[in-house]
């Protein structure tokens, strides 16, 4: 093998350089035939031209490459405006692929048994409710709460849905997983690693429940919410796997996740799961890229998972879930109302007199006096007194007209709500001021 010639190896090293730095091919060239000259390592021209085509190669290979691997790269027009690819769904319409997603509820309502469930038929390829799961492959589960529970609760849905454990890759986590603590992660990220050396990168990872999972912080921080969010973008781009984490209702506030408003910015998808008696309705509330799907009431059944008490001899049971035919938009109207909201409506059916209406600024203030949030701050009660309105409007519990309200009659049926005249003196933020105009207040006639 022949030695290289080392004045046609430093000009090659010198050439790269350049192309490096960014000049063009003549001024490399120009720069490097000097730096030669200066040097006396003149090289024949043709022989130069050769070594400055390789080393120009050699740099946009060398880039091409660094780019690939960047998860941060520039893209041009041409190629973000091509047709888009079609969106992959572990369950169409429910769960996409790559994505974050949040499954919360109150105790009792049966979140882990719907996630594992999720879970599962994204392992097997199996149907979800008749919703298909086209993309089957490896699950990764960490069960941080009830994990002694967790295997009665697989066994009775393989038992429950005719299938054997060792046909589907479905692994469950020996340990929870402290997200936010860089060594607990990093010795989950080599456990998922080697798990996907042998059977392929996950297709989901399910967390259980967030509050395990947190590891060290406060989940009512923003900036320690979003250092978990960061860290879970980290795990999607690691193994291109979405991640479903299963969440708590807040304390007062039944309808939202509790923890930073943060969390719910950061999910692609989030469903609540509440109960009813019997039944458990699953609702998208929020859905980033497409409609909300259909909500679902499940019902459940006790299954025998084929195991018995070592002490006494009987069965050991769990639940399987099974999708009812029951109207949910007429189950989700019976749902109670917890929180701002019944503080705002029964605030509203003290204000107002049978048959009459109230100014929005007389029940604002009546909500303020009966501590519609504990917080003492003017901003946070009057985005809490604005939700809790905006919602009572949309499940049709109260009547509008201007700035005045009224119950529509559903919580309280000896209410009624006559006709009004327009109001038509709106003050500089476009309410009409309390008694400005015709329309009946408390107090007064109509």
């Amino acid at each position: 093998m022949a030695t290289p010639n080392p004045y046609h190896v430093a000009a090659k090293t010198k050439l790269e350089s350049l192309f490096l730095d960014g000049y063009s091919f003549d001024d490399a060239i120009r720069i490097a035939q000097e730096w030669t000259k200066e040097t006396d390592s003149e090289i024949d021209s043709d022989i130069f031209m050769n070594l400055a085509v390789e080393a120009e190669q050699k740099v946009l290979a060398e880039r091409s490459m660094l780019q690939d691997s960047s998860r941060f790269r520039l893209v041009p027009l041409g190629e973000l405006l091509t047709a888009p690819k079609p969106t992959e769904w572990l369950i169409r319409d429910y769960l996409e692929a790559q994505s974050l997603a949040c499954l919360f509820g109150a105790s009792g309502s049966m979140k882990t048994f719907v996630a594992l469930d999720m879970a599962l038929c994204c392992a097997a390829g199996l149907p979800w409710h008749g919703v298909n799961a086209p993309l089957p492959g490896p699950v990764v589960y960490v069960a941080g709460e009830g994990s002694r529970g967790l295997s009665k609760r697989i066994q009775a849905w393989l038992v429950g849905h005719g299938q054997v454990a060792n046909t589907i890759p479905f692994f469950v986590a020996s340990a929870g997983v402290e997200i936010r603590d860089p060594e607990s992660l990093n010795e989950a990220m080599s456990a998922i690693n080697f798990l996907a050396s042998w059977h392929g990168s996950p297709r989901l990872i399910v967390l259980d429940t967030l509050a395990r999972c947190f590891g060290p912080g406060d989940e009512n921080s923003t900036s320690d919410m979003s250092g978990f969010v960061a860290r879970l973008d980290e795990l999607r781009s690691m193994f291109g796997c979405a991640v479903l984490v299963v969440h708590h209702t807040g304390l007062s506030e039944k309808e939202r996740a509790r923890g930073a408003s943060s969390w719910r910015a950061a999910l692609d998808m989030e469903y609540r799961l509440d109960k009813r008696d019997d039944l458990r309705i699953l609702t998208c509330t929020k859905c980033k890229d497409f409609e909300p799907p259909q909500n679902i009431a499940f019902t459940y059944e006790q299954m025998e998972t084929g195991w018995a008490d070592e002490e006494t001899g009987a069965p050991i049971t769990s639940v399987v879930l099974h999708k009812t035919d029951s109207d949910v938009s007429k189950v989700a109207k019976q749902r109670p109302l917890t929180g701002a909201k019944k503080i705002a409506l029964d605030t509203l059916c003290q204000c107002c007199n049978p048959g009459g209406w109230t100014h929005i600024d007389e029940w604002r203030d009546a909500c303020y006096g009966a501590g519609i949030t504990p917080s003492s701050s003017p901003d946070t009660k009057g985005r809490t007194f604005r939700r809790a309105v905006s919602d009572l409007r949309d499940l049709d519990l109260i009547h509008v007209k201007g700035d005045f309200y009224c119950p529509s009659g559903q919580a309280d049926k000896s209410r009624a709500c006559p006709a009004l005249s327009s109001c038509p003196n709106p003050d500089g933020h476009g309410h009409t001021p309390l008694g400005v105009s015709g329309c009946p207040v408390k107090g007064e006639a109509a």
